[in-house]
């Protein structure tokens, strides 16, 4: 399971917004904020992630909390990242399910982490999709 936290992540907005007194739910707007930074840095480590990003366009739905633990406040959450081409935005659509929890840590420069599976394999999914013909 990968891991990123809030306030190390990829922009100086993250930085800004990571003080909260409470780990954040799976809906929230810090954790899906946080959760498009995380997708976002998956598409530009790879060269068929850079070299498909400008041809998707990507939202993450369905977003559930599958758990909630009051005495570590964290959740373990479930969502499907769902892939469209621009240039075809009525067109078929590549679904990729995704997990992620989300924890409070101790760190002077965040309040909280996520931890995940599936976004990598999702892009992939979607880069050998549009390399064979996906319109």
């Amino acid at each position: 399971m990968n891991t990123l936290q809030k306030g190390l992540g990829l922009s100086a907005m993250a930085l800004l917004s990571a003080c909260s007194s409470s780990t954040p739910g799976c809906t929230d707007d810090d954790s899906t904020s946080l959760l498009r930074e995380i997708v976002e840095g998956h598409f530009l480590e790879s060269a068929y992630g850079r070299q498909v990003r400008p041809m998707v366009e990507y939202s993450i739905r369905g977003i559930r909390t599958e758990q909630h633990d009051d005495k570590l406040d964290s959740y373990q959450c479930s969502a499907t990242l769902e892939f469209r081409l621009v240039s075809n935005p009525s067109g078929p659509t590549q679904k990729q399910d995704i997990e992620y929890d989300v924890h409070s840590i101790e760190d002077p420069d965040a309040d909280f982490e996520i931890s995940y599976t599936g976004i990598k394999e999702g892009i992939f999914k979607a880069a050998m999709a549009k390399s064979m013909g996906w319109k």
